[in-house]
């Protein structure tokens, strides 16, 4: 087998996605296979200052030839790094839901999308099914902690599986982060969208089809220890980022951490009544409330049905 190229989706990379690549790259190279990480988008605030000081290594442009794909954290055939040749892929790993009829249609490898909180835990199941669990490296044991705890809301989120809080737990003496870890990784990435709002808003955006329609809907997502203050402070920026983006059915859904709900800012009439209709949220003016804490995969598996 020639070069492995471990990647995952186009327009930015989250904690996940760079957890689960270096990860499982990690782990390649124990079974002595000759792989690479490749990561073209750009980092979102997921990914604080504070993580991209840790010990790993990646390339952001791919430029070999015969390459095979892992790809992690992504199954969206349409959001895959454009470099990635479908009949190439040997396995794909992901947590989100709605594309796994087309991937049982084509011609690829070993195919896992399952439902825990973050893509990271099924890497860690790697390590451990193919026997290289005592040989995680620190660095990889650090990203996977991280991607768990910022893709579960710290194990608040309904998304939370056993899984994960079974692979946190494995994972937490070989990571070693200081006792407050948690609070301060929340609290960086406050500081990153209060220096460059817009920017970090657009950086963690999906674009997908409006229900029942070929009409866009632009869903962005924001989690913060509070969201209140942000919401109030930074809906002009809100409106500015999201509605660029070419049309005008568009939300901000934001994870507020500490009150365990979500804060929801849009314009458009349409959003509202189908946030309302799907998910309970409660509207005064442009702002939603939930009764419990969504992430935005959640959100999209209620008003899509998968």
């Amino acid at each position: 087998m020639g070069k492995i190229v471990v990647t995952a989706g186009e327009e930015y990379v989250d904690i996940d996605a760079l957890a689960s690549a270096i990860a499982y790259n990690d782990l390649l190279k124990k079974e002595g296979k000759n792989s690479t990480v490749v990561l073209s988008g750009e980092f979102n605030k997921s990914i604080t200052e504070n993580i991209k000081k840790w010990n790993f290594s990646y390339t952001k442009k791919f430029n070999f030839k015969n390459a095979d794909f892992v790809i992690v954290d992504i199954s969206h055939p349409e959001h895959l790094a454009r470099f990635v040749e479908i009949e190439k892929i040997i396995e794909l790993y992901d947590h989100h839901f709605g594309y796994e009829q087309i991937w049982k249609q084509k011609p690829t490898g070993k195919i896992r999308i399952e439902q825990v909180g973050a893509c990271a835990t099924l890497i860690w199941e790697e390590f451990k099914l193919r026997g290289f669990a005592k040989e995680i490296s620190q660095t990889s044991a650090r990203l996977i902690t991280a991607a768990i705890i910022s893709n579960t809301l710290n194990f608040n989120s309904s998304v939370t599986n056993k899984r994960d809080i079974k692979a946190f737990q494995d994972l937490r003496e070989i990571a070693d982060l200081p006792k407050l870890w948690v609070e301060n990784y929340f609290e960086d990435q406050e500081k990153a969208m209060f220096k460059n709002p817009k920017k970090e808003i657009i950086n963690d955006t999906h674009i997908e089809k409006f229900p029942n329609s070929e009409d866009m809907l632009i869903i962005g997502q924001v989690e913060l220890w509070d969201s209140r203050e942000f919401i109030k402070k930074y809906t002009d920026d809100i409106k500015e980022a999201l509605g660029s983006l070419g049309s005008n059915d568009w939300f901000l859904t934001s994870p507020s951490i500490s009150e365990g709900k979500n804060y929801i800012y849009t314009v458009s009439k349409r959003v509202k009544d189908l946030l309302t209709k799907k998910i309970k949220a409660t509207f005064r003016g442009d702002v939603g409330t939930t009764n419990k804490l969504l992430l935005r995969k959640e959100i999209k598996k209620i008003i899509y049905n998968y």
